[in-house]
């Protein structure tokens, strides 16, 4: 076997294998298409959902929860703004129970 021999069988070969590598972006691509066209019902779906839920997060207040303290004096836990306001109020009220 001489050289121009195996550069002939190698050229062979070569053309042999390229084809399906060359159609694989093509196949690729139609594969893709069909699975985006199959979900693309949920993925409308998603999006509709995801910005339902940040619309009423923001608009309703859904997000907004109250920070909460443990209460000066007692085992309780309370509104940190509440305290906040006016700290002399809480205490004397306090001092007020039994």
């Amino acid at each position: 076997m001489g050289l121009e021999e195996v550069v002939k069988f190698v050229m062979e070969k070569l053309k042999e294998a390229l084809p399906p590598v060359e159609n694989f972006g093509g196949e690729a691509i139609a594969w893709f298409d069909g699975v985006f066209q199959a979900a693309l019902p949920w993925i409308i779906a998603a999006v509709a959902l995801t910005v339902l839920f940040c619309l009423c997060r923001c608009c309703c207040g859904g997000g907004r929860r109250e920070r909460m303290m443990r209460a000066p004096g007692r085992n309780i836990t309370m509104r940190r703004s509440d305290f906040e306001t006016n700290p002399q109020e809480y205490f004397r009220n306090l001092r007020k129970r039994p």
